[in-house]
């Protein structure tokens, strides 16, 4: 397999902390977001992450993890239908009410972007919703359903990454500060030796990142 995206990639880390969770063999193919021929060829959207297998390519983070969890043995969705539609809801809940509301704020954060009036004034409370949700359907013990992790643990990790930056930066709002559950959990899930990994080299990747964008500007 190849994972196509680059190390700093939220959405990208996600993908590949399940290959490597699973054991999966694959190949890093470093590339930004881009409108090429070439790469629309690979991800109609030209976004990042798309993936590889010998059938073909496929794409957005959320089939990509239900796809690799088929691989393999060990799973990260329940077996139970109705545990894996929790999984699902989880991390729906993280992409919709957290993700998407705090990606609009990446402009004024990583690019310098004007702010966005309509943005600043309709994250912060979407996220706040998104929170409150995930702290109600959550235990955390020590893993969000439960004794083990699952592709929600995995998913929801990565989005706070872009999150917590954001909400930081744009409204000097620590955000799990109001949830001590979900702030352990966190504290827990960066112990894992996978998250470890994937947070250095997402760190390394960061220096040619800001040098990207600030090609772009």
């Amino acid at each position: 397999m190849k994972l196509y995206g680059f190390s700093a990639s939220n959405y990208y880390n996600a993908v590949k902390h399940l290959l490597l969770a699973k054991g999966i063999n694959f190949e890093e193919v470093k590339v930004y977001p881009n409108q090429t021929e070439e790469y629309l060829k690979i991800h109609p959207m030209g976004k990042v992450p798309a993936l590889e297998t010998s059938e073909g390519i496929i794409t957005e983070t959320d089939v990509l993890m239900r796809y690799i969890d088929r691989q393999g043995d060990e799973s990260f969705f329940p077996s139970d239908d109705f545990k894996r539609a929790r999984c699902e809801e989880i991390m729906k809940i993280a992409e919709i009410y957290i993700e998407l509301p705090a990606r609009r704020l990446s402009g004024e954060v990583l690019l310098g972007l004007p702010r966005c009036e309509s943005a600043f004034k309709e994250a912060r409370p979407l996220m706040q919703k998104g929170l409150k949700a995930l702290d109600n359907l959550c235990s955390c013990d020590p893993y969000l359903m439960g004794d083990k992790m699952t592709a929600a643990d995995i998913l929801l990790r990565y989005v706070l990454v872009v999150a917590k930056m954001n909400a930081s930066k744009v409204y000097a709002w620590r955000l799990l500060a109001d949830y001590p559950k979900l702030k352990a959990w966190e504290a827990n899930m960066a112990k894992d030796e996978i998250s470890k990994k994937v947070d250095a080299d997402a760190k390394a990747a960061l220096p040619e990142l800001m040098a990207h964008f600030n090609s772009k500007k």
